[in-house]
């Protein structure tokens, strides 16, 4: 019997880790790149920030 290092799994991953993403996956990236910024870049509202100030 012969053994291999290492699983075909891995070499696979490996390959695909060289390659540029997809058009689709840019514009994934792309979206939920946006909604995160967006998402942070919300004010907090003042009533929030009491409720929080009350838990100290």
């Amino acid at each position: 019997m012969s053994s291999k290092t290492g699983s075909p799994r891995n070499e696979a991953s490996g390959k695909n880790a060289d390659k540029k993403p997809s058009a689709k996956g840019q514009d994934v990236n792309g979206a939920l790149r946006r909604a995160y910024e967006s998402t942070v870049d919300e004010v907090i509202p003042q009533s929030l920030l009491d409720l929080l100030g009350k838990l100290d």
